[in-house]
């Protein structure tokens, strides 16, 4: 893949970027099926990283382009509040960037990240 892309609400967008992720927010789910066409048309290569919420209100038919399409992988972000104390929380939002990225990375404050 030669990049990874998070697209999220409008409110979420800019946990991401902090994170250093490219994110892109959306508040209507045409915006997210317009982006998906261009890239699936243009073959681009992209890990989309794609919000639990958005990704239920796609057309079935969009999906099933993205599932045979060689140039699209899509992972999905869980939208639902994440229990836990603040630790926890962080550590569920990192692992989650690492898994997508496949990069081992560490976080100001971290010793072994």
């Amino acid at each position: 893949m030669n990049k990874m892309i998070v697209i999220t609400k409008s409110d979420q967008v800019d946990g991401f970027r902090l994170a250093g992720v490219d994110a892109i927010g959306v508040d209507d789910i045409e915006t997210v099926e317009g982006l998906i066409k261009s890239w699936l048309k243009s073959r681009e290569q992209v890990l989309l990283a794609l919000d639990d919420g958005l990704f239920s209100m796609l057309d079935k038919d969009l999906v099933n382009k993205v599932y045979a399409s060689d140039d699209l992988m899509l992972v999905t972000i869980p939208d639902r509040v994440m229990s836990g104390g603040e630790n926890a929380r962080r550590k569920q939002i990192y692992e989650m960037i690492r898994h997508a990225t496949g990069v081992q990375i560490r976080f100001k404050g971290e010793n072994n990240g």
